[in-house]
C-alpha cells in the first residue's frame, strides 16, 4: 500500500515538473523577444500540457482504485441455509468484509460486528462477533429451535454498510391436537391408570414438536360418573407427546376425553371400562400414539392387552411373558417381550424408530393365547440428494483454507439423515489451479451434514465443487476467488546444482512483489526450505536485498537422486509465494565433465584456441583440446578436484581459468580474451584521437561564422522612414 501511495506522490511530481519546465521555455521566448510561438510549438506545448492532464487522471484512478479495494460494507452468507428445527447449534453464519466490487476485503484493524435474528422464536445468533485486524471474515453459531420457519440475520458495524442472509429452521409445525388411550378399555375398579396420550401434530397428522415455552393442554372426561382426567397436562418444549392420568369410577361405560389449547385444534379419544371377564384367552395390541418422529428416538407406545373370547378385558392368573417382533426393522424395532404381572390387563413396552421412515407392524404371540398385532408409523424428511455450500463463496486467493459444507437432503431441499449409517461422499474441485477439496468427506450416521475445507491458490478464477454419494443425486457449489494481497513472487537457484552424495550446495533465493514496477525486493520474509529426499539445511540468512541463502547438505545416496527443494515465503500483508529449485545428487567416484567457452570482448565465440590444464588431480593426466566453431571445448569424465587452465589465441591476450569438479557434474566456464594491440598508426586509438580533432574543428569553424554572421547583421543601416 505504500509502495502504491509512493508511486501516485511520483507521478504528481513528475508530471508537474515537465509542466513547470514547458512553461518556463515559454516564458523565455517572451524575454528576449524571439519570434512568436508558432502553430507547432503551440502544438507541442499543449501535448505537453495534455500530457500533465493525463497523469493526473491515472493517479487520480490508482487513488480510486485503492478506494474501491477497501472494506465497506458486510455480506452475510450462511450455509447451509436449512437446518432442523431442533433446537441445535449450528457454526453456519458467516459475516465477511467485502469492498465496495464484493470483492473480499481484509480489516485494517479489529471490527466488532453486532447480530441479530429478526425471529427469535425460530432461531438466535451470536449476539457479536469481531474480525480480526488483517482477517476478511468472522464465523458465527446459528442457535435454532423447535418452531420451524425463516428468520433475517443482519449483521452491523459502524463505517460499514449492513449485511443481510436469510435462514431457515424445517419440521412439522404443530397446528392440532390428538388424544389417544392406550389402551382404550381399563377395568372400573376406582383405580388410576396412565392411558391418555396426547399429542402435537401438523396438518397432516404428523407429530410436531411443542415449541419454545411448551404446549399447555387442557382435559375433560364427557362422562365424570365413568371416570375422570388430569385437568391438564403439559407437552414439554421439543417433545411431541405427553401422558395423563384417568382415575375409572365402578360404572362400566364410556368416556370421551377431549384435549383443547390455544392455537391448536382440539382431539378426542374414547375410554371403555368394563369389569375383567373371562379367563384371558388372546392379545391385543396398541400403538399409542400411532406415529412417531424417525429420528432415532425410544417411545412407550407400545401396548399388549389381554382378552377373553367376548373381547372383555382379561386379569393375568400368572406372569405372562409376551414376545414382540417388528416388521421392518429398518423402520423400527420393539423391545423383544414383555410380561403381564400377575393379577393385571396389560402392559407397556417401548418402540424404537430409526432414521427411515415408513411403517412396521408389530405381533404379540404367548404360548396359549391368539396373537395380536398394531401399526406403528415413523415419519421424517427421507434423504435422496447432497447439497453443497461453500462459506463464503467468494474468496481471497491468499492459499488459505475455507468451508465447504456437504448436507443430505430431500426432494424439498429440507435437511434429512441417512437411514442406514455413514454417508461417504466423493469430491472434486473443477479447477484445481483456482483451489481444490479433500477427496472424501463422511457425513456421521444420524448428522445431515459435514464441514470440510476448500483451499484456494494465489491464482483469481472460478471451480465448481462437485458432491457424488452412492444413491444419492449429486450436488455443486460454485466458488469465486480474488487476488487482494500483494502476491510475492519467489525464484530459487542452487549453485552449485550438481554434487556428490553428502556434499554441499548453496541454496538462494529471491523474494519481490508486484505491486510497483519493476518488482521491488521484499527483505524481512519468513523462508521455509523443504526437500523431498532429505537432507539438511542451515539456518537461513536474510541478505536484507530480497535474497536469502542456505547451506544445503545432500543426503548420502548410493545412485544418481534429484532433490526438489522448495522454497517457500510469507510476510504479513502478502500473499505467500513458493518456487522450486532441482538439485542433482551423485554418488562418490563417478567423476565429471568440463564445458569451457572461449569468447572475445565483443562477446563472439572464439574458435580454434588452444585450452590446456596446467594443474589437475595428481591421478588425472594433464588435459588439452581445442574450441570449435562455437568456441567451446568439453573435457569428459574427468577426476573430481581442482583444475587451472590456459587458453591460447594468436592475436589475443593469454586467458585464464580455474575450476572445481563435482562428481556426476558438468561444469561450465567462461573465458573473454582481450585482442592484442596493433603497432601500427591507424590503430583504434588514433582514429578515435583524428575523429575528435576533426569534430572540434568542425565546431570552431561554425562558432567563427556564426559571430561573423551576427556583426554583420549589427552593421547594417536602418531603414529611413
Amino acid at each position: 500500500m505504500v509502495g502504491n501511495v509512493l508511486n501516485e506522490i511520483f507521478s504528481y511530481v513528475e508530471s508537474f515538473v515537465v509542466f513547470l519546465l514547458s512553461i518556463y521555455a515559454f516564458h523565455l521566448r517572451c524575454i528576449y523577444g524571439l519570434k512568436p510561438m508558432g502553430r507547432k510549438n503551440f502544438h507541442g506545448m499543449l501535448a505537453v500540457f495534455l500530457f500533465f492532464v493525463l497523469l493526473s487522471s491515472t493517479a487520480s484512478e490508482a487513488s480510486l482504485a485503492s478506494e474501491l479495494s477497501a472494506p465497506s460494507r458486510l455480506q452475510v452468507y450462511v450455509g447451509p441455509p436449512k437446518v432442523l428445527a431442533d433446537s441445535g447449534v449450528y457454526d453456519s453464519v458467516l459475516v465477511q468484509l467485502q469492498d465496495s466490487r464484493s470483492m473480499p476485503a481484509r480489516a485494517p484493524e479489529d471490527v466488532i460486528v453486532r447480530l441479530s435474528s429478526s425471529r427469535t422464536d425460530v432461531g438466535s445468533v451470536d449476539p457479536t462477533v469481531t474480525i480480526r485486524s488483517g482477517t476478511t471474515y468472522v464465523m458465527a453459531k446459528f442457535f435454532s429451535t423447535y418452531t420451524a420457519g425463516s428468520t433475517t440475520i443482519t449483521a452491523i458495524a459502524p463505517g460499514y454498510m449492513s449485511g443481510q442472509a436469510v435462514m431457515s429452521t424445517v419440521g412439522p409445525i404443530p397446528s392440532q391436537i390428538a388424544v389417544y388411550a392406550l389402551p382404550p378399555m381399563v377395568p372400573a375398579n376406582v383405580k388410576a391408570y396412565d392411558v391418555i396420550v396426547v399429542q402435537l401434530q401438523d396438518s397432516a397428522g404428523t407429530p410436531a414438536r411443542a415449541p419454545i415455552g411448551d404446549v399447555s393442554v387442557t382435559l375433560a372426561s364427557s362422562d365424570i360418573t365413568v371416570g375422570t382426567v388430569d385437568s391438564s397436562v403439559t407437552i414439554q418444549s421439543g417433545k411431541t407427546y405427553a401422558v395423563a392420568r384417568f382415575y375409572t369410577t365402578y360404572k362400566e361405560s364410556v368416556t370421551t376425553v377431549t384435549a383443547v389449547s390455544p392455537g391448536y385444534v382440539s382431539g378426542q379419544a374414547v375410554v371403555k371400562t368394563s369389569e375383567t371377564g373371562e379367563p384371558p384367552s388372546k392379545l391385543k395390541v396398541y400403538a399409542g400414539p400411532p406415529k412417531v418422529s424417525a429420528e432415532g428416538a425410544s417411545y412407550a407406545s407400545i401396548c399388549v392387552q389381554l382378552e377373553d373370547s367376548q373381547g372383555r378385558i382379561a386379569r393375568a392368573s400368572k406372569e405372562t411373558k409376551v414376545t414382540l417382533t417388528s416388521s421392518n426393522i429398518a423402520v423400527g424395532t420393539v423391545d423383544s417381550s414383555v410380561t403381564i404381572q400377575s393379577g393385571k390387563t396389560y402392559a407397556v413396552t417401548k418402540f424404537y424408530s430409526t432414521y427411515r421412515s415408513g411403517s412396521t407392524q408389530i405381533t404379540a404371540i404367548a404360548p396359549g393365547y391368539t396373537s395380536g398385532q398394531a401399526t406403528m408409523a415413523t415419519f421424517g424428511p427421507i434423504p435422496s440428494r447432497i447439497g453443497v455450500y461453500a462459506l463464503p463463496p467468494v474468496v481471497p486467493a491468499d492459499k488459505d483454507a475455507y468451508s465447504i459444507i456437504v448436507q443430505l437432503q430431500d426432494l424439498a431441499g429440507s435437511p434429512a439423515r441417512d437411514p442406514v449409517g455413514d454417508v461417504i461422499t466423493i469430491l472434486s474441485s473443477s479447477n484445481t489451479n483456482i483451489g481444490d477439496v479433500n477427496s472424501t468427506a463422511v457425513i456421521p450416521f444420524g448428522d445431515t451434514h459435514f464441514m470440510m475445507k476448500f483451499y484456494s491458490s494465489y491464482k483469481a478464477g472460478s471451480t465448481i465443487i462437485t458432491a457424488v454419494a452412492s444413491g444419492y443425486a449429486s450436488g455443486q457449489a460454485a466458488v469465486r476467488s480474488y487476488i487482494i494481497d500483494p502476491l510475492l513472487s519467489v525464484s530459487a537457484v542452487a549453485y552449485p546444482d550438481s554434487l556428490s552424495s553428502g556434499g554441499e550446495t548453496t541454496i538462494r533465493v529471491y523474494v519481490t512483489h508486484d505491486t510497483l514496477k519493476p518488482p521491488p525486493p521484499v527483505p524481512g520474509a519468513t523462508i521455509e526450505l523443504v526437500s523431498d529426499r532429505g537432507g539438511s539445511f542451515s539456518s537461513i540468512t536474510d541478505e536484507r536485498n530480497g535474497y536469502y541463502s542456505a547451506v544445503f547438505t545432500a543426503p548420502v545416496v548410493d545412485t544418481q537422486t534429484v532433490c526438489t527443494i522448495m522454497a517457500f515465503a510469507s510476510k504479513s500483508g502478502y500473499a505467500d509465494g513458493d518456487a522450486q529449485v532441482k538439485v542433482t545428487v551423485n554418488p562418490a567416484g563417478s567423476g565429471g565433465n568440463i564445458l569451457i567457452q572461449v569468447k572475445g570482448s565483443d562477446g563472439n565465440a572464439i574458435y580454434e584456441a588452444t585450452v590446456l590444464s596446467t594443474s589437475q588431480p595428481s591421478a588425472q593426466p594433464p588435459l588439452s583440446g581445442t574450441t570449435n566453431s562455437e568456441g567451446s571445448v568439453e573435457f569428459k569424465d574427468v577426476m573430481a578436484g581442482s583444475y587451472a587452465f590456459l587458453v591460447d589465441k594468436a592475436g589475443f591476450d593469454t586467458g585464464k581459468i580455474q575450476i572445481n569438479v563435482v562428481d556426476g557434474q558438468t561444469v561450465k566456464g567462461t573465458v573473454s580474451l582481450s585482442e592484442t594491440p596493433s603497432s601500427g598508426f591507424f590503430n583504434m586509438t588514433y582514429i578515435w584521437v583524428l575523429l575528435f580533432a576533426v569534430l572540434v574543428g568542425v565546431a570552431l569553424g561554425a562558432a567563427v561564422l556564426f559571430v561573423r554572421w551576427r556583426s554583420s547583421k549589427r552593421r547594417l543601416p536602418m531603414r529611413r522612414k
